[in-house]
């Protein structure tokens, strides 16, 4: 597939699909560090709180209480739970019994003697304790604010678990994580941002590479052409010549007035203008330019093909202004230019096609405008078209729209192409008409 694609499409491509890759690396990555941040400072604050759990446990145990009630809570005790909730900077500090019975509850969720609530809730880590493990539970979210608990056992002289420690605090470092997330999915939309401008830059550094390797090829092209032209146009001319020659001397000899005799040396003057047309193609000439008639230059062409059109039972649809449309022009190359549109409509139709050419014009250019109802052009091909040597045709020069484009340019025109496959072609040759913008490439 990719070998029908241009080398700058290539380049695109491969280029997007490294971008992409490179995208979603980054993105995975970003994202994959966020996982381990949140993971590690939620690990961090779950061995924080079984830490304090576990102090907190053994300042109970040393009451030495061998059942845990309320009157085994002393007034110190209590001052001791308060300190460590402030300076530990906990919402909370629950003592329990083994059934889940609030003997202490410093955030007065509960009262004493009640089924505390966080019983089940946490009930993984209240299990733990009950079996004697201390432990802490997964991070939940009260209201705006992550919360994080642990559970230590309370043990008697025995060993034997009598209760449960439970604390709670919120993870005020996670507001810090969500900052975290903020900044990089700022980075995130900054550098996709940035690497399309860099995809922009470098698609149109590319085209422009592209462009000037067309216009190396091109001029090689043309240089190849030149020669090979400059070749045979002496062995071209010299049959030429003979043609005409002989035709004359064949009217002188018998005296003969059959408009054959003349359309045989005319039409051998312009295989040989044609001739010399692609030789100028293929280097630069100048050109005399003078005033020319429009809907002559179009009446000498259809006279010229008239055969053609005889030959394919097409009646050419002709519609000129009335006023003589003047234009500043080499007379020459404006009929090469119209000759080209016609045949090439020519060749497009078949037996009994459509053709109509028609002229519109105004106080600063002319249009030429060729229509045909022929098999029409590739929406793909038509920016080909006017390119040297590309055609569709086995027998095709691939030169008729590019010399077509060459003159236009040389008059201060362009060529514009519309054309719907299968249905037909149309094509615009615009001239300028005044003096200004004309001369040869």
């Amino acid at each position: 597939m990719l070998k029908a694609l241009s080398s700058s499409k290539k380049r695109f491509l491969l280029l997007s699909g490294f971008l992409a890759a490179f995208l979603i690396v980054f993105n995975f990555s970003t994202l994959l560090l966020y996982q381990r941040a949140k993971s590690y400072l939620d690990n961090e604050l779950g061995e924080r709180l079984r830490s304090i759990a576990v102090s907190i446990s053994h300042t109970v145990e040393l009451s030495a209480p061998v059942v845990l009630s309320t009157d085994s809570i002393s007034g110190s005790l209590y001052t001791l739970l308060h300190l460590a909730e402030s300076e530990n900077y906990l919402s909370n500090i629950v003592i329990l019994t083994t059934d889940g019975t609030t003997i202490v509850d410093l955030g007065g969720f509960s009262e004493t003697g009640e089924s505390n609530p966080f019983i089940e809730l946490d009930y993984s880590s209240v299990t733990l304790a009950r079996s004697g493990l201390s432990s802490y539970t997964g991070l939940y979210r009260s209201g705006d604010i992550y919360m994080k608990s642990a559970y230590a056992p309370i043990t008697n002289p025995d060993n034997d678990v009598i209760g449960m420690v439970g604390v709670e605090a919120g993870a005020g470092y996670f507001d810090v994580l969500h900052a975290l997330r903020r900044a990089i999915l700022a980075v995130n939309i900054s550098s996709i941002f940035l690497i399309l401008v860099l995809a922009v830059l470098f698609f149109r550094q590319t085209r422009s590479l592209d462009r000037a390797q067309e216009a190396v090829l091109k001029g090689e092209n043309l240089a190849a052409m030149g020669r090979m032209v400059a070749g045979i146009a002496h062995e071209i001319r010299n049959p030429l010549s003979i043609i005409k020659t002989s035709a004359e001397r064949l009217q002188k000899k018998y005296d003969a007035d059959d408009e054959v005799f003349s359309y045989i040396s005319e039409e051998v003057d312009e295989l040989n203008r044609i001739l010399t047309g692609y030789l100028n193609f293929a280097r630069s000439e100048d050109l005399s330019f003078d005033q020319v008639s429009l809907q002559k230059v179009i009446r000498r062409c259809l006279l010229i093909l008239e055969p053609e059109f005889r030959n394919k039972c097409i009646d050419p649809g002709l519609e000129l202004p009335e006023s003589e449309v003047m234009v500043w022009a080499n007379t020459r190359r404006l009929e090469q230019a119209v000759l080209n549109l016609l045949i090439n409509s020519l060749q497009a139709v078949g037996l009994k096609g459509r053709i109509a050419i028609s002229l519109r014009s105004n106080e600063t250019r002319a249009d030429v405008v060729v229509r045909d109802d022929g098999h029409g052009i590739d929406k793909k091909d038509i920016k080909e078209v006017t390119k040297p040597f590309f055609t569709r045709r086995d027998q095709g020069s691939g030169l008729g729209l590019s010399i077509v484009s060459t003159i236009a340019r040389e008059h201060g025109g362009a060529v514009a192409i519309d054309s719907d496959p299968g249905r037909g072609t149309k094509v615009t040759l615009t001239v300028s008409r005044g003096r200004a913008g004309h001369g040869a490439d």
